[in-house]
């Protein structure tokens, strides 16, 4: 099965335009739970989060200039870690295998004057309590640096050595070769690389579906699923 790294698209140069992100500034309470969110907590019976809007950089006119299927998040958000997507998406997400521990949180998106139902689809964290490393052979997954090449048996090993290697040449070990240990279509390989991967088959169907928002680029480096 081929991957694909997959990614938000902020930048349109074709249209002169930026993607614009969502931000909930109108929720109320919103730190008592988004801080938690950000932290890696999964939380359940939440209320709908009502309700987010769009900004950016750009001039305030373009902040709504287009309506796409994934966002990021800017101001009042539970990290960029967290993607903001629609019901489109969401249900499309639902049909392929997603790598655990992942959430989904209703909200309402305020959308030319409309609300819309959208959800924070809540997958990583900076704290790494949803990383997925233990999804990951590190025995059978290959890194290199200065053609020197390196195989753990362990996270814990790779972390020890990459802080190492670090020190010494202010460069992370390079990614040659991943092994997980279960198929999937979706899976952030954070912190080894900051890829979030996709199977070809999931990127298909985003195509086919029409689903906006996205970008995708060819790997430099080998993905193998033990089966």
């Amino acid at each position: 099965m081929k991957y694909y790294k997959i990614d938000i698209k902020r930048i349109f140069p074709e249209l002169g335009r930026i993607s614009s992100s969502s931000n909930g500034k109108n929720i109320l309470n919103s730190n008592v739970f988004f801080d938690k969110m950000r932290k890696g907590e999964i939380l359940y019976n939440t209320p709908i989060f009502d309700h987010f809007v769009l900004e950016s950089f750009d001039k305030e006119e373009f902040w709504e200039w287009a309506l796409f299927d994934v966002y990021d998040g800017i101001g009042d958000y539970p990290g960029n870690f967290n993607w903001y997507i629609s019901e489109n998406f969401k249900t499309l997400l639902e049909k392929y295998k997603v790598a655990p521990k992942f959430h989904f949180y209703e909200t309402k998106l305020l959308y030319k004057g409309e609300k819309l139902k959208y959800w924070i689809f809540q997958f990583m964290a900076s704290y790494r309590k949803l990383n997925k490393m233990n999804l990951i052979d590190f025995s059978k997954s290959t890194f290199s640096i200065n053609s020197q090449n390196y195989k753990f048996n362990s996270y814990e090993d790779w972390s020890n050595e990459n802080e190492a290697v670090y020190e010494e040449y202010n460069l992370d070990l390079q990614l040659n070769r991943v092994c997980l240990k279960h198929f999937f279509d979706f899976i952030p390989l954070s912190p080894i690389i900051s890829d979030i991967i996709c199977s070809e088959n999931l990127k298909k169907a985003i195509e086919e579906n029409e689903i906006t928002g996205f970008e995708f680029a060819e790997l430099d480096y080998e993905v193998v699923v033990e089966f």
